[in-house]
């Protein structure tokens, strides 16, 4: 008899416009998306903050000859150092003010020690979504003598910090596990001493991921000092950079300028806390 020899089963070439790195694919992609959306746009600014308002005006979308005067005279016709001061003292104060308060929320709902915690998480979760109401924030001004002061305003802005804060601590905090909590009531541990000596170093990537978003809620905000404040004084660097933005004549080159001055503290606070923000998520922060 003969042996009957079995042909192995060809595979059959996959078609030449197949996808063979999906993985290169998407990361391709997600960089010309990013390239579009955020880099395109950064760099645009640094090219008109660099331009002459002349060359600006004829020739919008090419560079023209640096010119660095425009952010000396940014600083000086904006008074951007007072109000950069301003800015500093408004966004930091706003926002340990707001992180603080929302431990003080988070623990109790993440430990269920209120009746009604899950609806007062819906509450704080439902508002990150709604938008600044600047009436009703207006008129609670005027009423509760916040109405062009600095505690005012400061104080005005923690409330916009607060929900996310809320809903970052809290799932921060529920990642500790609760035995921690009934040793600490065992050795006659105070409330807030425990959450300053035991919760507080577990949590800290979710308390400086919420102080940041806090800040940079409170320092980018334009809305708010053209509403609460009316002396010159108390302006924050979004108000002074506003006023180069006028209804006859727009100076965009010193407005460009302006913008990359304003922006330039807060990248690189942002930069100098990536590895902080990149280590922190939401559930895996703490280790129990």
């Amino acid at each position: 008899m003969t042996a009957v020899r079995s042909t192995p089963a060809r595979m059959t070439p996959a078609p030449r416009g197949s996808l063979r790195h999906p993985q290169l694919v998407s990361r391709i992609c997600i960089g010309v998306l990013v390239t579009i959306l955020f880099v395109l746009p950064i760099l645009y600014v640094l090219m008109i903050a660099f331009e002459s308002p002349k060359h600006f005006l004829n020739s919008p979308l090419t560079p023209g000859s640096v010119i660095a005067s425009n952010f000396s005279q940014a600083w000086s016709q904006a008074d951007l150092g007072v109000q950069l001061l301003n800015t500093v003292l408004y966004s930091v104060v706003a926002s340990a003010l707001s992180t603080f308060g929302g431990l003080l929320i988070a623990f109790p709902i993440a430990r269920r020690l209120l009746r009604g915690h899950s609806l007062l998480y819906t509450f704080m979760f439902v508002g990150l979504f709604l938008p600044f109401s600047v009436i009703p924030l207006f008129a609670e001004a005027r009423m509760l003598s916040l109405y062009n002061n600095r505690p005012g305003y400061i104080l005005l802005h923690v409330e916009p910090g607060l929900p996310l804060a809320v809903v970052l601590l809290v799932a921060a905090i529920a990642a500790i596990p609760a035995e921690l909590d009934e040793a600490a009531w065992m050795e006659g541990s105070g409330y807030l001493a425990y959450l300053t000596r035991v919760v507080v170093p577990l949590i800290r990537p979710a308390l400086l991921i919420a102080f940041l978003y806090g800040l940079l809620n409170v320092w980018n905000d334009i809305i708010g000092p053209v509403v609460l404040l009316t002396n010159p004084s108390l302006f924050p660097v979004t108000r002074g950079i506003y006023n180069f933005f006028g209804a006859d004549e727009s100076k965009w080159t010193l407005l460009a300028a302006g913008i990359v001055i304003a922006s330039l503290p807060v990248v690189i606070l942002f930069a100098a806390c990536q590895k902080q923000i990149n280590r922190a998520s939401l559930v895996g922060s703490v280790k129990g």
